[in-house]
């Protein structure tokens, strides 16, 4: 899913088949499949990938070599993945791929909390979202109700929507309708109780639910230069 995702971003930026298929270490056919958002990988019949086994040994050291770049005053090159793997094979006599040190490699960095908070945002930059209740009157008949509260976060405009539910399927409808109603996606989406789109974990280790997973994945947008 992360790698379909990439995919999508790196080609609406306007990068080249080839050098997605170079730098991500994916087949070209892989990536012109995938490329304009017609072939859905959560849509194949084929078994789960199992992504290669990395060691204990050598996650402590990629994570030592990312560590090393944050510390104060530290002036050298800073560590790509390409030159993680480089020091791997040269240092620790490593014999694994180098498309599976770029993947933990990505996996880690998406770890490492962040040492901001914004106070300010771009249009389009980022759009929060929550949920309410209300009580309303339907065919005078007195009920409760879902709400499905967004704003964007640069301009304040509201979006409300009523459901009869909060499930993961009224969920995901909401954050369609919302992107149809504001005219496009945001980069980010930003909500606290994210029971119906998280399965585990809390911030950037939380783990998704499929569907939002698949939803996240499609509507995506370029990465900006």
């Amino acid at each position: 899913m992360q790698d379909y995702k990439e995919i999508r971003q790196r080609f609406l930026a306007g990068e080249s088949q080839r050098h997605i298929a170079k730098t991500l270490g994916i087949s070209r056919n892989t990536v012109a499949k995938y490329c304009d958002g017609s072939a859905l990988p959560w849509e194949r019949k084929t078994p789960e990938r199992v992504s290669p086994v990395i060691k204990d040994d050598v996650t402590a050291f990629i994570r030592a070599c990312l560590q090393e770049d944050e510390e104060p005053g530290f002036k050298k090159q800073k560590h790509t993945a390409k030159r993680i793997y480089d020091r791997l094979v040269e240092e620790r006599g490593f014999t694994g791929g180098e498309s599976t040190i770029r993947r933990k490699v990505r996996e880690i960095r998406a770890g490492l909390p962040q040492v901001f908070i914004p106070l300010q945002f771009d249009p389009g930059e980022a759009i929060q979202i929550d949920w309410g209740e209300a009580e309303i009157y339907n065919s005078g008949r007195k009920e409760r109700v879902n709400l499905f509260c967004a704003r964007l976060c640069f301009s304040c405009r509201p979006v409300v929507l009523a459901y009869h539910r909060q499930d993961e399927e009224s969920f995901c409808d909401a954050i369609v309708r919302t992107f149809n109603i504001i005219g496009g996606v945001t980069n980010r989406i930003i909500f606290d109780n994210g029971r119906v789109a998280v399965k585990k974990g809390f911030g950037s280790h939380a783990t998704m639910q499929n569907s939002y997973a698949s939803l996240s994945a499609h509507h995506v947008r370029p990465i900006s230069a």
